[in-house]
């Protein structure tokens, strides 16, 4: 019998590297702890002209940065100044979400999720890898979906459907803004690989950051992590494509 084709998948809202008091973390070794062949970040800080957190990830866990979407640039276009810039009385960078993997990567795509009214970053998109997972493709789709309320439900809804008319399966992984039960139907028979409070990141109450599979993907051992720094929690899962 041929052995289960496997791949651990895991999401982390870096919240810039620095804590909710504004304190920075180590986010390499927080990556390496989640020990996952492929990983989701959301909330990437790049400073200009120096070396970004999301390299020493790459450095400490031998993942590739397979693809990066910037969501705010450093010119936020008269929106506020203050999203983009995590250290006090430092230049502005640019903030947005990235796609690691360890797998062999075949495709690298962004889709535009549109941007609601009231946001405060300029864009929403999801950034898509397509691996390889012994001979097997499976797209991840890294997503950080509006903070309003009217945003990220269409948002989640019309990615799903965007993946569904891929030729191979796919997986939503991310932080979703949003709760579980609002976001099940509107995306076309997709079920939680893992169940748990993620934020905010000291004392969770709720589960924003989600692991979403088709059908064709078995979760096993879903798990939230521990407290890692940021002002969410991380999710991380075993996928076995079926």
């Amino acid at each position: 019998m041929a052995a289960p084709v496997e791949l651990v998948l895991a999401s982390f809202n870096t919240h810039w590297g620095i804590d909710a008091r504004g304190a920075p973390f180590d986010v390499a070794a927080a990556a390496v702890g989640l020990d996952a062949d492929v990983l989701v970040l959301q909330e990437v800080w790049r400073p200009p002209g120096v070396r970004a957190s999301i390299d020493d990830v790459a450095a400490a866990t031998g993942l590739e940065i397979a693809c990066e979407a910037v969501l705010a640039p450093d010119d936020m276009s008269g929106r506020p100044r203050q999203l983009p810039r995590p250290v006090s009385g430092t230049p502005p960078g640019s903030w947005g979400l990235a796609v690691l993997t360890r797998l062999p990567t075949t495709r690298r795509f962004v889709i535009d999720l549109g941007c609601p009214p009231g946001d405060l970053v300029t864009r929403r998109a999801a950034a898509c890898v397509e691996v390889d997972v012994d001979g097997h493709p499976l797209v991840i789709a890294g997503v950080h979906a509006s903070h309003r309320l009217w945003g990220s439900p269409p948002q989640l809804r019309s990615l799903s459907r965007l993946l569904a008319a891929e030729p191979v399966p796919s997986v939503i992984a991310g932080d979703c803004n949003m709760w579980g039960p609002v976001l099940r139907p509107l995306l076309g028979g997709r079920t939680r690989a893992v169940r748990g409070r993620t934020f905010p990141g000291r004392r969770p109450h709720s589960q924003i950051d989600h692991i979403w599979v088709p059908s064709e993907v078995e979760a096993r051992g879903g798990a939230v992590s521990s407290y890692l720094g940021s002002d969410h929690r991380a999710v991380r899962a075993t996928l076995r494509l079926r």
